[in-house]
């Protein structure tokens, strides 16, 4: 049960194709999942998107100060002019 250079040179062959093989079959893993990861992404982000809870209020100018005010339930400024305030 010597070890000749030959019966050497073949373990380390065959330790080689053993580490490459691993190595290999690794990375193939590797970017399968990064592929998943981004297919995965892109399609949630081909959904349609959910309206988001702010809602849009109409505003009227005001005729004395030239603000913008709400046209629902618009308050008085302090002004006495303000025509909100009556």
């Amino acid at each position: 049960m010597g070890f000749s250079p030959g019966k050497l040179l073949v373990f380390v062959l065959l330790f080689a194709v053993v580490w490459i093989g691993f190595r290999y079959t690794s990375r193939v893993e590797a970017i399968r999942r990064t592929l998943r990861e981004e297919l995965k992404r892109r399609q949630e982000a081909q959904k349609p998107q959910k309206p988001r809870g702010i809602k849009a209020e109409d505003l009227v100018k005001c005729a004395r100060c030239d603000a913008y005010v709400s046209a629902h339930g618009a308050t008085s400024c302090g002004r006495a002019d303000c025509p909100w305030g009556r």
